[in-house]
């Protein structure tokens, strides 16, 4: 009886051993059942806006955050192969970016687009600046913004009629003054509040995700500025990229892109 009872004994304790192989398989299996669903396919990446998305000031010619969010997306899962189609240009204001929308020209690339990213409202800043250079106050600009957000409203409203379900990464606007002062100033309320108008359409849209940079460059010290001292230098892109990223890991990925491509899952070993 003795010998039995051990027995017994033995063969539940070998089972406990066992026991987290057997789940640590099948997870793995339900792990990779669920990697499949998401079928692969060419990924279009449609980028609009203005200097910022060009690339200006990125010294090692790597297209600036653009390129950057390129190669991250070709280790997502979902993602065949990806195709950039570069809209951008220096300069461009909203109502200039509405113009090209409304032109026709880039409709195909819209309605194809399975991501789109947007940088816009910079320019229109500094044409307030230009324009009330001798007597630049925050009323000006507070007299000047609901005229923007009519102008990002609309924005969004194209790009939506042309393709409804892409998600797009709306990034925000910052302030390249500030690196000449530590001292609080009227410009940084002014980039919160128009920054809280593009967070809202970002909100709003329920697909789209809105990327605060404001922090990055609001100094030199970690030298991410190019030598004009308003466009990011390669670093500056680097900061603005790994942002994006971070940031769309905390909204989901998969869901905001209706299920079509999603971080990979991180590596793991067995012990």
């Amino acid at each position: 009886m003795k010998k039995w009872v051990i027995l017994m004994i033995s063969v539940l304790i070998l089972a406990a051993c066992e026991a987290p192989g057997i789940m640590s398989n099948s997870q793995k299996e339900n792990k990779i059942a669920v990697t499949q669903m998401i079928k692969l396919k060419d990924i279009q990446y449609v980028a609009l806006g203005d200097s910022l998305t060009e690339g200006v000031g990125d010294e090692l010619d790597k297209q600036g955050y653009v390129g950057r969010m390129k190669k991250e997306m070709e280790n997502w899962r979902g993602v065949k192969s990806v195709t950039v189609t570069n809209t951008a240009k220096r300069g461009r204001r909203s109502d200039q970016l509405i113009d090209q929308i409304q032109s026709g020209k880039i409709d195909d690339a819209l309605e194809k687009a399975d991501i789109i990213s947007l940088t816009i409202g910079g320019n229109d800043l500094m044409k307030i600046v230009r324009s009330n250079i001798t007597d630049l106050t925050k009323e000006v600009f507070d007299d000047k913004r609901p005229a923007f957000q009519q102008r990002y409203e609309t924005i969004m409203q194209l790009i939506r009629e042309r393709n409804p379900n892409a998600p797009i990464i709306l990034i925000g606007i910052y302030n390249p003054l500030s690196i000449f002062t530590k001292e609080k100033s009227d410009m940084n309320t002014i980039m919160q509040e128009w920054n809280s108008d593009i967070r809202g359409f970002a909100n709003q849209d329920g697909h789209a995700v809105f990327i605060n940079v404001v922090d990055l460059f609001d100094s030199n010290d970690n030298m991410v500025y190019h030598t004009d001292f308003f466009h990011p230098n390669a670093k500056g892109y680097d900061q603005m990229t790994a942002r994006i990223i971070k940031t769309l890991h905390e909204v989901d990925l998969n869901k905001l892109s209706h299920g079509q491509f999603d971080f990979k899952e991180e590596d793991s070993t067995d012990e």
